[in-house]
């Protein structure tokens, strides 16, 4: 796995109190911005690292995140979709240009529910158009005097909007900007940014890691199914000749993703094209499927015996390897994927039926029966048997 790095610095109110934190794009642990790495890719970086990657929750607690933004963002807004609105602070760079779209951009941002900042204000003139659609103007206090700072935050607050003092430094700077009036503080005085690293699943693993939620989402259709699946040609080519293959002796030759799943059964389609998406991460060796259709199977046969659910619990086999394949713990894997509350629950705590199952098929791959019931235990090896054989079968046709 790959690593990435954020920095945050605090943004403190006149007690003292974090009020935010910037989140700044950082190339390496090393606190410094890379000026080789252009402004739209370090603030995509930058939002995917601290919502996708972390959670704004990890980054910046209760608190709020001021993130940075070019043209390209306020232009285009809805790619900021992903930002949970009343958590952010968009800052509007100094170097954006103050165009028709930017202003349209910031307005439908505002609406819905974003508070917007300007960036190291100086040029008025040129940010007039917005300066009415801000929540809090930033100052960059080497850029102005202390007499000319205390008329900006005068004219800020008669117009309703927030005045906060970027790189304060001394103690006397501080006691200066409060005394004009400035409502939140950054710099150096403070705290240097703090760099926070971690490790980023790879592209591959992040893309089927959505697919594999989106299949086994409880409250998709069998139409969201068929949808889900076209998109991927390969994966959908892949599920029909499945479908097709003499193991499910079907009569009539399925055509569609919608057919199949009509024919065969939601639980039974969504399963199988799970494993299929497992089968495609990188770097996984082709044992592992095998371990996964062995557990799905094993899970199913031992659900049919004792008459309970065996779609879900061969879901729940299939999916007890999902940390292996992607490189994670169990606990971050799941927190992706949307299942039924059982199902995560067994997965985690190994409770209920399911984590029992889960223990038996375990024991059972170690060579031995001590933690199954005496009375389960024959039982318990005829279905294992009978799984690694079914698995061996269908792993052909995936590998």
């Amino acid at each position: 796995m790959s690593s990435f790095h954020i920095a945050r610095q605090p943004i403190l109110d006149t007690n003292g109190k974090t009020f935010g934190y910037e989140l700044l794009f950082r190339s390496s642990e090393k606190n410094a911005y890379d000026p080789t790495v252009d402004g739209n890719t370090a603030t995509s970086t930058v939002l995917f690292n601290s919502v996708a990657e972390l959670g704004l929750d990890k980054l910046v607690g209760n608190s709020l995140a001021f993130i940075n933004l070019t043209n390209l963002f306020f232009e285009q807004p809805d790619m900021l979709d992903l930002m949970p609105a009343g958590r952010c602070v968009l800052e509007v760079l100094e170097t954006v240009e103050v165009n028709d779209e930017v202003v349209a951009g910031v307005k439908a941002l505002r609406k819905k529910g974003h508070k917007i900042a300007l960036d190291d204000f100086v040029d008025q003139e040129r940010f007039e158009r917005l300066l009415p659609l801000s929540d809090i103007v930033k100052y960059d206090i080497t850029q102005h005097s202390m007499e000319s700072l205390a008329e900006l935050c005068q004219r800020d607050h008669a117009a309703g909007r927030l005045s906060l003092a970027e790189r304060v430094e001394t103690h006397e700077e501080f006691e200066q900007l409060t005394a004009s009036g400035f409502d939140y503080f950054q710099g150096y005085y403070f705290a240097k940014p703090l760099i926070v690293s971690g490790t980023k699943m790879p592209e591959n693993r992040v893309a089927l890691m959505q697919l594999i939620a989106e299949i086994n989402n409880p409250d998709s259709t069998i139409d969201d199914l068929a949808e889900i699946v076209g998109r991927d040609v390969s994966l959908a080519v892949r599920t029909i000749k499945y479908v097709n293959s003499p193991l499910n002796g079907l009569s009539t030759n399925v055509e569609s993703i919608r057919q199949a799943a009509v024919l065969l059964g939601r639980s039974l389609i969504s399963n199988w094209v799970t494993l299929l998406v497992m089968s495609r991460v990188d770097d996984q060796p082709s044992e592992l499927i095998k371990l996964a259709l062995v557990r799905a199977r094993f899970c199913q046969l031992v659900a049919q015996e004792e008459q309970i659910d065996d779609a879900r619990h061969f879901t729940l086999g299939l999916l007890s390897l999902l940390d292996v394949f992607m490189g994670s713990s169990m606990e971050s894997a799941l927190a992706e994927v949307t299942i039924a509350e059982e199902l995560r629950s067994e997965l985690l705590t190994r409770g209920g039926d399911g984590g029992r199952m889960l223990d038996w098929v375990e024991c059972l791959e170690k060579g031995n029966a001590e933690h199954i019931d005496e009375a389960a235990v024959e039982m318990a090896g005829r279905h294992f048997q009978s799984a690694t054989v079914w698995a061996e079968e269908i792993a052909g046709q995936l590998l």
